[in-house]
């Protein structure tokens, strides 16, 4: 389900770039034709990630809060695992451990309550076990 969501918010972002015009209704038939099925909740959700705000011609992206998406982040990662019941680490590349912060806390995944960058660790608090084990399962899947 996480790549299903990666890859709905990718193509969300380059039709967004591409200079698309419309509202929720024409995005979702946008992405449609791209091969993606979205509910209009998981579209608004995606908006919001993604940092695109309603203008009057449509959605557009703020530049200025742009967040380099965790996948394009992947070959900084190196690992993780589980501190307990409600903390992930996360290894990375040397000083990349902000961005990984940065771009885990701007996917929302259910469950992520917060992180700490330090230079090469991210330590990541999480509601529960299921919640880190699906965080875990994100970076591994990142890594593969």
């Amino acid at each position: 389900m996480v790549d299903q969501t990666v890859q709905r918010r990718d193509a969300l972002r380059r039709i967004l770039l591409a200079g698309f015009q419309g509202n929720q209704a024409e995005l979702r038939v946008a992405l449609k034709k791209e091969g993606i099925v979205a509910a209009q909740p998981s579209i608004s959700r995606d908006l919001r990630v993604l940092g695109a705000v309603k203008t009057d011609r449509g959605y557009v992206l703020r530049e200025q809060d742009h967040v380099t998406p965790l996948e394009a982040l992947r070959s900084l990662l190196r690992g993780s695992k589980s501190a307990g019941p409600n903390l992930v680490l996360i290894r990375c590349e040397a000083g990349a451990a902000s961005a990984i912060a940065r771009a885990l806390e701007a996917e929302e995944h259910e469950g992520l309550v917060g992180s700490v960058a330090g230079d090469d660790t991210v330590m990541v608090a999480v509601t529960g076990r299921v919640a880190g084990r699906q965080l875990e399962a994100r970076v591994k899947a990142l890594l593969e």
